[in-house]
């Protein structure tokens, strides 16, 4: 388990299939993911199997976001295509899917602390994501994080049958360090 100022990260259980899933059916959010996300409790209590075997594995490492005072689970975020040699992981699933819990610094604290983690702990270099280039709003997001924009892959992305571009944006450990000045193990 990691911790932030407002959330912690823990590992997921099957026992979060049934709080995850209405909101995992949402329109809204899965159309900015990248994978078909699961529509049955038993499809979600796989997918949590899944992504556990995967953690053990150290593939991809998902995680739950709960916020600290209520311990009530808002989101998943995880760090995958980790390369143990050029030392390097990808943002994957992110998503504060409680809409009550949006905007209000939880995504922020959760991104702060897997990248801590990602430096600290696993020692990464660096950390990438992709974003579609018309979704401002996570540009701006990442940008404010520390992440920069890399370049684009024209048409890669596809939501509502239509093409898209993607931005790749990277931040660097020592980039991570200037801002936030955290890479405590301690206090992860």
């Amino acid at each position: 388990m990691y911790q932030g100022k407002v959330v912690r990260l823990r590992r997921l259980n099957p026992d979060d299939a049934p709080i995850i899933l209405p909101h995992w059916n949402v329109y809204d959010l899965d159309r900015y993911l990248p994978v078909s996300l699961p529509m049955t409790n038993e499809d979600m209590v796989r997918y949590i199997e899944s992504v556990n075997e995967a953690f053990e594995n150290n593939s991809m490492l998902t995680f739950a976001i709960e916020t600290l005072e209520e311990r009530q689970l808002i989101g998943i975020i995880s760090l995958s295509g980790i390369s143990w040699i050029s030392r390097f992981g990808e943002v994957g699933h992110f998503a504060i899917f409680d809409l009550e819990h949006r905007g209000k610094g939880y995504g922020a604290d959760a991104l702060r602390v897997l990248l801590n983690m990602a430096f600290s702990v696993l020692e990464l270099h660096s950390v990438y994501l992709w974003v579609e280039a018309f979704n401002n709003g996570a540009i701006s997001f990442y940008e404010r994080i520390g992440f920069k924009s890399q370049g684009k892959l024209r048409e890669l992305g596809c939501c509502d049958g239509e093409r898209h571009d993607v931005i790749i944006m990277d931040i660097l450990r020592t980039e991570f360090l200037g801002k936030y000045n955290l890479l405590m193990k301690e206090n992860l």
